[in-house]
């Protein structure tokens, strides 16, 4: 269980990098409850997965700003195959009820996103 638990510490630090970029060495490892240092071994073990989080002013993720080569940033489709490439290899002995529990819940948080995306534009045009 503990290369699980750090796993789905790693999957947050990466949510956290793309939903919040720029935050700090400090910001991002309190966020995550690990030391500075644990937080780096995190950063270095994401990157030698795939995810290419740099510093600029803050950590962020190269793919977002469409860095990516060729093509640009990914869809969605293309992450989420990442995400399930790297449960199999990480946790195969809990990726299909792992997989299996977010195909479930991924059509709702999809819809959930969009509505959260379509309330706050609204917002911010009445102001």
């Amino acid at each position: 269980m503990d290369r699980a638990r750090r796993f789905a510490r790693l999957l947050s630090i990466l949510a956290a990098v793309i939903r919040e970029p720029g935050l700090s060495p400090g910001q991002l490892s309190r966020r995550a409850g690990v030391s500075e240092r644990t937080l780096r071994r995190d950063l270095a073990r994401l990157r030698g997965l795939g995810y290419t989080v740099t510093w600029n002013r803050g950590y962020e993720v190269q793919e977002r700003f469409g860095f990516e080569g060729g093509g640009g940033a990914r869809s969605l489709a293309a992450v989420y195959e990442q995400q399930v490439r790297l449960l199999r290899t990480e946790l195969p002995a809990l990726a299909a009820q792992v997989e299996a529990e977010v195909e479930a819940e991924a059509p709702a948080a999809v819809a959930s996103l969009f509505a959260g995306a379509i309330t706050r534009r609204l917002r911010s045009r009445t102001k």
